[in-house]
């Protein structure tokens, strides 16, 4: 998705559009990354503001919420950075008086600073919704009311995909929940089961077990697709499928239409049930593949969500890892569509050779 942003105000009322999700008492952290002559938004980072922290204590507090930012957004290198605090809490009603949280905005600025990552700008906002007031922390004095969030062009280029904004990061994190029986004792014992079988089918077959899987995979999307619900020994076989690698890299290329018998609005079906029903490591696989597939759709907190699940899950999980790093680095979705259309192609034609 491509966010062009006129202001203060307009990158505030953007927020939902870019986050997926209605942001409140939050301070987000927008890298921006410079490509050909042109300015992108990167990665983000969103933590929820500590609004309880005794006098005392607020500096610490503050060097805490920096270092998770920096955490988040540093090792992707920003040529720079935007900061945005969303929060009810009353500024000092003196005319000019600096919004609230300026510590934490210094903070952040002097941590980026240190990794020579400047920050460009810094706003806040008391929520974001039409009407809301929002003022610099610069003393540029700048200040004003909120638009519509809705009628932004940002909202506009995310209802084009397809993209659901949420009015909370609950709401977001609701949907991707584990269902019970996915950390229960007999779904385990299903898995443990499917990786025997499978172990002994890729010793005798080979390729030809790789295939087996991808067709049941194949065959599950189109089922889901129907409104089949699926049987919890179909879910383990799928959970462990999904682990082959040659098996995931072709599913990868689902979300982008590189398989003329897979319905891609199917495949992020598929996947968005898995999350949801299969236990640790193995979630981390479907996991990816939706936060891949939401990439792909423009990104939001469903991709943040669903990389959080699979890191989670398998710490060492190296593909979440890396679609991790290049979210966080800003490069075109369209480029990693391409370099997924590349592994996927090369994974199909090694099962058909």
């Amino acid at each position: 998705m491509v966010v062009r942003l006129g202001g203060p105000a307009d990158l505030v009322a953007s927020l939902p559009a870019m986050l997926g999700f209605v942001p409140e008492e939050s301070v987000v952290a927008i890298a921006m990354h410079r490509r050909g002559g042109r300015t992108r938004v990167g990665g983000m980072a969103r933590v929820d503001l500590v609004t309880d922290a005794a006098p005392g204590e607020r500096a610490e507090v503050d060097r805490v919420l920096a270092d998770a930012v920096v955490a988040r957004l540093g090792r992707a290198a920003p040529d720079s950075l935007v900061l945005v605090v969303v929060s009810r809490s009353d500024a000092e009603a003196e005319p000019g008086a600096r919004p609230p949280y300026g510590g934490l905005v210094d903070t952040l600025t002097g941590a980026f600073a240190a990794i020579d990552v400047p920050v460009t700008g810094a706003v806040w906002a008391e929520r974001v919704a039409t009407g809301a007031p929002w003022r610099c922390y610069d003393d540029c004095g700048c200040t004003g009311v909120l638009a519509d969030p809705t009628g932004t062009l940002a909202a506009a280029e995310t209802a084009a995909t397809g993209r659901v904004t949420y009015g909370s990061r609950a709401e977001v994190d609701a949907t991707l929940a584990p269902d019970p029986a996915a950390s229960g004792r007999r779904r385990r014992e299903l898995v443990d089961d499917a990786h025997r079988a499978a172990l002994t089918d890729r010793e005798l077959s080979g390729l030809a077990a790789a295939r087996r899987d991808l067709e049941a995979v194949r065959h599950a999307v189109a089922e889901v697709g129907r409104g089949v619900v699926l049987a919890e020994e179909e879910i383990a076989r799928l959970a462990v499928a999904l682990c082959d690698p040659q098996v995931r890299d072709v599913c990868l290329g689902f979300a982008a239409g590189h398989d003329a018998g897979v319905d891609p609005d199917h495949a992020w079906l598929l996947w968005t049930l898995l999350v949801r029903a299969v236990p640790a490591p193995e979630v981390a696989e479907p996991a990816t593949l939706l936060a891949f597939a939401t990439l792909d759709h423009g990104g939001g907190a469903t991709l943040t969500t669903a990389l959080e699940r699979a890191m989670a899950a398998d710490p060492g999980h190296q593909l979440s890892r890396l679609l991790g790093s290049i979210v966080a680095a800003g490069i075109d979705p369209a480029d990693v569509r391409d370099m997924v259309a590349g592994a996927a192609a090369e994974s199909a034609a090694r099962l058909v050779a």
